[in-house]
């Protein structure tokens, strides 16, 4: 799925964004002149009940799916959301929900957009002045829309407004106001609580004369029983919030507004009919919300509703999340939670990360401790750290698609035919790849932690071609540097650099994404902190580009599971070579995995471990048993195992679950 919740910042704020069937337009604010002449917020309402289109709550199996795409942002200039706006709506999804804030003089725009199944129309306008909301309100109310969420916030003592229309196919009765006091709000919450409706956005803001609020309504069509509160404090909302838990609700959405009295909060809680899971939690800081959204999102969840306010604290950030997929409840979910804090807590291991797959799907990924200590940013799925010498397994999979990709390559062919190497090189191109070619690991000038960039797999070979080798070709020898000769015999196959053919036949082929060479001085979003051996300092990362495919590789969890899914379904080999791949030539390592099985002796395993750095990792795979499993931590030694974990997982999915 897609998703996004950061970006940079500026203070652009002249965007307004429009989708409908498939068209998005970009309109700029009115003049300043014309928005000062608009009408004051204070004291105005405008309301309606009528008939147009049913809200992003009912009909629930529209808009409360078992699972969909999404998307959330959050935090972005104008510009940046307008260019997230168009791409995302081009992709068929709509807003759900919108928050626009103006905090100082810094403007941000967030959203959550969800998956648009029956391709309804919907808009998302912004920087709209009373007036213009008033008119557009009009508009798309005669043509057949209905206001969904509402946004106000001032700029330049200018009070605007924002909002979402989606399209009334279902042709129910709705209702929308905005700028009324507390008495008008209660008048109007019986008015149409009589007239069986059900409120799907309350707004709370402050104003010259005391709070305002703005609400939406849909007709209650599906009978869901619900609740709305607002104006409570802090330990009312919470113990408010556990009752209507209790009684089978969940909150769809939550507001807070800090006031003379202290900080104050809103919320609807409607009927949790399907019984699926949800979470709600609020106060938090931007770090706080981060690791959060991290989390949930790892666990199966999607956000539906978020808010980020003032307090006597700073800004603080609410989130409603909604269970999405069936990880939740996976039956070894809250073992498998166990087993790693027990190896974190320990070993004192930074972060650990893991993900799991069963049966053809990712049953399982989470992250624990944190991928930066000093910053307190959690460790998660989305981590990207190194993956060292499971690298070598990658590399596996590259030589079988090279195999087929080019005929005239062969595992006899003797690597001199592609590279002019010195005569010693006697070794295959299958004994490159399998620790037999006798290259030694870290020979000169690579006997240190410093190394030089090298741009291409032959530029590393050639730096250290003339060394002795360390055996005779065809006996095993363990080497991270004889796979620098096998990428640059791809290289030379391909006409490209090493780093340009894993993106092109690995990362593209799998949908791994992040997985990927580690360019030095190139950090990537949500890449992880290397910390030392033994201990939890950090320290900046050493130059891997001497052996790309034989430590060089980064990857999140997941996408390390989305690879050995690949392999296992044939969409990046096929049956026949990987077969090929797991067989050995003598003994237990064949083309960069090792080979055997499991406990029982019988259930055969494949696998590849990894230490380097500030990381260890193994990726492990039970073929017949359609499980992959993949550990990756932020410190090298101190006694911690990913192979010893990543083990524990397996036997215990081949005991529990067959």
């Amino acid at each position: 799925m897609i998703r996004s919740h950061r970006s940079n910042r500026s203070n652009r704020h002249d965007r307004t964004d429009r989708h409908i069937h498939g068209t998005t337009t970009r309109r700029r604010r009115l003049p300043a002149a014309l928005a000062t002449a608009a009408a004051s917020l204070a004291g105005s309402m405008t309301m309606l009940s009528g008939t147009a289109s049913a809200a992003p709550l009912t009909p629930t199996a529209l808009f409360d799916p078992p699972a969909t795409a999404w998307v959330s942002l959050r935090n972005l200039t104008s510009a940046q959301f307008g260019a997230r706006f168009d791409e995302l709506s081009e992709k068929g999804y709509m807003v759900t929900d919108l928050e626009v804030d103006v905090i100082g003089a810094d403007y941000r725009v967030g959203a959550v957009f969800q998956e648009n199944p029956d391709g309804r129309g919907w808009y998302s306008l912004r920087d709209l002045t009373d007036a213009q909301f008033g008119a557009k309100w009009e508009e798309l109310k005669d043509a057949g829309f209905r206001v969904v969420d509402q946004e106000t916030y001032v700029v330049g003592g200018t009070r605007y407004f924002a909002g979402v229309w989606v399209q009334n196919k279902e042709n129910v009765g709705w209702a929308s106001y905005r700028g009324v006091t507390s008495a008008q709000f209660s008048e109007k919450f019986d008015e149409y609580k009589a007239k069986g409706f059900l409120p799907v956005d309350v707004e709370v803001y402050p104003v010259g004369s005391g709070l305002r609020y703005a609400a939406a309504w849909v007709q209650n069509t599906e009978g869901l029983s619900w609740k709305l509160r607002r104006g409570l404090d802090d330990a009312t909302f919470s113990s408010t919030f556990e009752t209507y838990k209790a009684e089978g609700l969940r909150m769809v959405d939550v507001e807070s507004v800090r006031t003379g009295a202290g900080q104050r909060y809103a919320g609807i809680w409607v009927e949790n009919r399907n019984g699926r899971r949800w979470v709600e939690r609020r106060d938090m800081d931007a770090t706080g919300y981060r690791n959060r959204w991290n989390q949930m999102r790892d666990e199966g969840y999607r956000l539906v509703d978020y808010e980020k306010y003032e307090t006597a604290g700073g800004v603080r950030y609410a989130g409603i999340w909604r269970q999405n997929s069936d990880r939740p409840d996976w039956a070894l979910r809250t073992w498998v939670d166990d087993e790693v804090k027990a190896e974190l807590e320990e070993f004192d291991v930074p972060g650990i990360s893991v993900a799991i797959a069963h049966q053809g799907k990712v049953v399982y990924q989470r992250g624990f401790g944190h991928q930066d200590v000093e910053a307190n940013v959690r460790m998660h799925g989305g981590s990207v750290l190194r993956i060292a010498s499971v690298s070598k397994a990658v590399a596996g999979v590259l030589l079988m698609r090279m195999l087929d990709r080019h005929p005239e390559l062969d595992l006899d062919d003797p690597v001199r035919e592609y590279l002019p190497l010195p005569e010693h090189h006697s070794y295959t191109v299958g004994q490159s790849a399998s620790n037999r070619s006798c290259v030694e690991s870290y020979p000169e000038p690579f006997d240190s932690s410093e190394f030089d960039q090298y741009d291409t797999a032959w530029a590393a070979v050639q730096a250290h071609m003339d060394e002795p080798l360390g055996c005779t070709p065809g006996q095993y020898l363990y080497s991270t540097h004889a796979y620098d000769v096998l990428g640059a015999v791809f290289e030379k196959l391909e006409g490209k650099p090493i780093g340009d053919i894993v993106r092109e036949q690995i990362t593209a082929a799998s949908g791994a994404d992040s997985l990927r060479p580690e360019i030095a001085g190139s950090p990537v979003k949500d890449q992880a902190t290397l910390y030392d051996s033994d201990t939890n300092e950090a320290f900046d990362p050493d130059n891997l580009s001497s052996k790309v495919l034989g430590g060089g590789l980064q990857s999140t969890a997941p996408d390390l599971v989305r690879l050995g899914l690949s392999v296992l379904d044939g969409r990046i080999v096929d049956d026949t070579a990987r077969e090929d791949m797991w067989t050995p030539p003598a003994g237990s390592y064949a083309y960069g995995w090792d080979v055997g099985t499991a406990d029982d002796k019988t259930t055969r395993v494949v696998g590849k471990a990894g230490g380097q750095p500030g990381a260890k990792s193994y990726l492990r795979i039970y073929p017949d048993d359609d499980i992959v499993i993949a550990v990756l931590s932020n410190r090298w030694k101190g006694g911690h195992s990913a192979s010893g974990l990543s083990k524990a997982i397996g036997e215990k999915m081949l005991a529990e679950l067959g």
